[in-house]
């Protein structure tokens, strides 16, 4: 983990892990570059279920209200001292067969005078347009009476309001400043030689570009691992048919109620012996017992096997019997058969449980973990269950959940993974369960200070499914939607890397590391310039930026991206002509630490990633900060990116759709066209559940900062349900991994067609419904405060 730093108004950070139960830490030396800078923001981190993350200050910071005003973090921009860093990003501008530069790929660049303040899709009139935010740079011109003065930007906020020229802040920018001439004094001549020798040394040293020999590093996590889930072994297989909703029955929710209140007039029926405790567990275990996931290539199998670092019960396609007959058979004192008690296991990659309890024979009791660093966001499980009896109903009540609402409700069933049908017919993920209901319970959460407010009490709500196990003794794992872990991604890229002929289409580089250690990969994926099947060059090209899995218990997220990438190296034509026409810039999973450790929704800090795009901070959220200026510099060298798209899932409602932005009428053909033609063309898609209006609670969101600091008309999100699809040709259907690649198939699709449109009435030809029911204006119906909306 970063160190931590002093910062300028004398707040020390000292940062230390601390694993629970040990006695001994070790305190970062203050001083040195990286963790402290933000971290008076931060709440009192309380990470369960045994390591948590702390922090203490050697000087308090003054609170609101008192009399000396504390100056605010630095910010830092993108300059040109650091523009490099960022040039190396860019592999398509690189000759790396000649060892030179495609000079003529910088021809926007090498003009003098570049505009650093694009202007939103909206007009001077917007009523959001005071909101407006710079991309922040370098220094610039402001040409004012005649006169011309040097301006820095900065992101203080006490600029004095005396002050003729207004510092361009980050948080926006003078109403009046869009009429001026703003300019960048730079020298044509000096920057061009600056940016030709950063990009001579990338050429001439050590290629960036990750190398089809490259063996990605095991994932990095806080919390320990004692084993390799099998589903990341063996892979999935999605069915062959499609899974209709579960039909829930009224008079079941009830019934269940009242064994539950049961407990409470009878409780000397239960048993209440804790089955799983990862607390316990971690205070005894050993940390040179710590399993990790290697990657690597077989060349017999041409495919990627993730292996475990040490020694692990192999699993087998026939169960013992043996064993199942002998508990069969026994009686013990009382008459009764004696049912073994089943084994829970999330110490693995991207588990999720903190405890279970058996309440009777066949029921249990579980809890969730919270996210790393955080007391919310009990959503998101995937544990491990064996030691069970075929064709007993085993009835699972989560009892700390905490929407008021869920998809269960609509149908939603949860998956199971069962190691014996995968090692005998190769059968993956499937859904499950059955007597569903999700309904409030007696839990009770006290209030607590959380992300830096006091929160209010508040009733926690149970999730209850049945589910028969299809064999005795079998190894199995149940999870809230189809897992993605970061080993299953690094096993598809380096699989992709393989592929014959793919340096023609794609280069895998590293954007970044994560605060936890772990390497955030970037794909660049177009018709390279010395490739055979490459019509134009790359200067004719529009730029697209594609991101996922911010929030890490949104893996519906990960498979569309994967079926995005397959797509786009495809051999199909459609892909052909999409990497002739864009140049694709992917960073499929921004989240990996909260991925790796389970989490729903947070990184490793404890805070929503996907609420710090306005201003990110290079050492908490270096993902953020990265992919902001890889695309701010797109919009120095005069290529603004034509599409941002962020892919995320949707616990509440059903479907596929997106969120745009638009302000104005004249903005809906514009915004709305790409909806349009998903909806015609991806069965999943649903234009009606999209929504376009600009919140200010979404202010802070990749799609909205984007939109408003760098001009990007088309910044979108995407949301996919957990649950299903209620129109279209999977009306009745929960939404599967095969739907959700396809999906992300579609969506490419749609941006080809899209980049063929010259107006949106082409798309009359090929539907019968109105061309103004899809352009009209945007109904009353606000963005669904979900928490994976964004």
């Amino acid at each position: 983990m970063p160190a931590a730093r002093r910062s300028k108004w004398g707040v020390c950070v000292v940062v230390v892990l601390l694993k629970s139960g040990s006695k001994g830490f070790v305190r970062d030396s203050s001083g040195s570059k990286g963790f402290g800078v933000l971290m008076r923001h931060l709440p009192v981190l309380y990470c369960v279920p045994s390591y948590s993350l702390h922090y203490s200050r050697c000087q308090e910071y003054k609170e609101d209200g008192d009399e000396e005003e504390e100056d605010p973090p630095e910010e830092v921009p993108l300059t040109l001292t650091n523009v490099e860093d960022f040039l190396k990003f860019f592999p398509e501008l690189i000759d790396y067969q000649n060892n030179k530069i495609i000079l003529d790929q910088l021809a926007e660049f090498r003009k003098e005078y570049v505009n650093l303040v694009p202007q939103t899709p909206s007009n001077s009139q917007n009523e959001l347009s005071d909101e407006r935010s710079d991309t922040g740079p370098i220094s610039v011109v402001v040409k004012q009476n005649g006169s011309s003065q040097s301006v820095r930007s900065t992101n203080s906020p006490r600029s004095s309001g005396s002050d003729p020229l207004r510092k361009i802040s980050n948080n926006g920018c003078d109403n009046n400043l869009s009429s001026r001439s703003v300019t960048c004094k730079r020298s044509c001549r000096n920057n061009m030689r600056s940016v030709t020798n950063s990009l001579n040394s990338l050429a001439i040293n050590e290629s960036p570009v990750l190398s089809s020999t490259y063996s990605p590093p095991p994932a990095k996590a806080v919390k320990h691992f004692v084993k390799v889930a099998a589903p990341d072994m063996y892979s999935h297989r999605p069915p062959h048919y499609l899974e209709q909703l579960y039909d829930p029955i009224q008079s079941v929710q009830r019934t269940l109620m009242l064994l539950d209140i049961a407990r409470a007039v009878h409780p000397e029926t239960l048993i209440n012996r804790v089955a799983y405790d990862q607390d316990e567990l971690v205070k005894t275990e050993e940390p040179t017992n710590h399993a990790e996931s290697n990657v690597k290539w077989d060349p017999t199998l041409r495919r990627c096997k993730i292996l475990p670092s040490i020694p692990q019960t192999r699993l087998t396609a026939d169960p013992p019997l043996d064993v199942l007959s002998q508990h069969m058979n026994e009686e013990n004192s009382t008459g009764t058969v004696n049912i073994p008690i089943l084994q829970f296991e999330s110490r693995i990659e991207c588990g999720n449980l903190r405890k279970a309890i058996q309440v009777r024979i066949f029921e249990y009791d579980l809890v969730l973990n919270s996210d790393i660093g955080s007391t919310r966001h009990h959503q998101w499980f995937y544990f491990e269950v064996h030691n069970m009896v075929a064709d007993f109903p085993y009835r699972f009540n989560i009892i700390n959940c905490e929407k008021s609402c869920s998809s269960f409700t609509q149908g939603m069933q949860p998956l199971l993974y069962s190691a014996h049908d995968a090692l005998s017919n190769g059968m993956g993920w499937q859904r499950c369960g059955k007597r569903i209901c999700y309904y409030k319970n007696n839990f009770v959460r006290k209030a607590t200070e959380d992300t830096g407010r006091a929160s209010s009490a508040q009733n926690m709500y149970t999730l209850t499914f049945t589910i028969c196990f299809p064999h005795s003794h079998d190894t199995c794992y149940i999870a809230y939607h189809y897992p993605y872990s970061y080993s299953s991604l690094q096993a598809h890229l380096l699989e992709v890397q393989h592929l014959h002929g793919i340096n023609a289409v794609l280069r895998r580089q590293t954007l970044c590391t994560s605060v936890g250690g772990n390497p955030v990969d970037l794909l660049t994926i177009t018709q390279f310039p010395h490739s055979k099947s490459s019509t134009n060059t790359i200067n004719d090209r529009e730029y697209v930026v594609l991101s996922a899995r911010v929030h890490p218990g949104e893996s519906n997220a990960s498979w569309i991206m994967k079926g995005v990438i397959n797509f786009l190296i495809s051999d199909n034509d459609k892909a052909q002509q999409l990497r002739n026409k864009f140049v694709f810039k992917i960073i499929p999973m921004l989240n990996p630490d909260g991925v790796i450790n389970g989490s729903h929704r947070c990184s490793l800090l404890g805070l929503d990633m996907n609420r710090q795009w306005i201003n990110p901070h290079p050492n908490l959220y270096p993902s953020l900060y990265h992919t902001k200026g890889l695309i701010q510099l797109l919009v120095a060298l005069g290529k603004r990116p034509v599409l941002y798209c962020d892919f995320h899932g949707h616990s509440r409602k059903k479907n596929v759709f997106m969120y745009g932005n638009i302000t104005q009428p004249s903005e809906n053909a514009t915004v709305k066209l790409l909806p349009t033609i998903l909806d015609i063309h991806a069965p999943a898609f649903s234009f009606s559940n999209c929504c376009f209006t600009v919140e200010k609670s979404r202010e802070s969101t990749a799609r909205v900062a984007l939109w408003r600091q760098f001009g990007i008309t088309r910044s979108y999100t995407l949301e996919s349900s957990y649950c299903g699809a209620d129109q279209g040709l999977y009306k009745g259907c929960q939404l599967g991994t095969q739907h959700l690649e396809e999906m992300g198939a579609k969506f490419c699709e749609g941006i080809l067609i899209m980049s063929s449109a010259d107006q949106p009435c082409c798309l009359s030809d090929e539907t019968d419904e109105d061309e103004d029911s899809y352009f009209s204006s945007d109904s009353d119906d606000s963005e669904d405060d979900d928490d994976s909306s964004a």
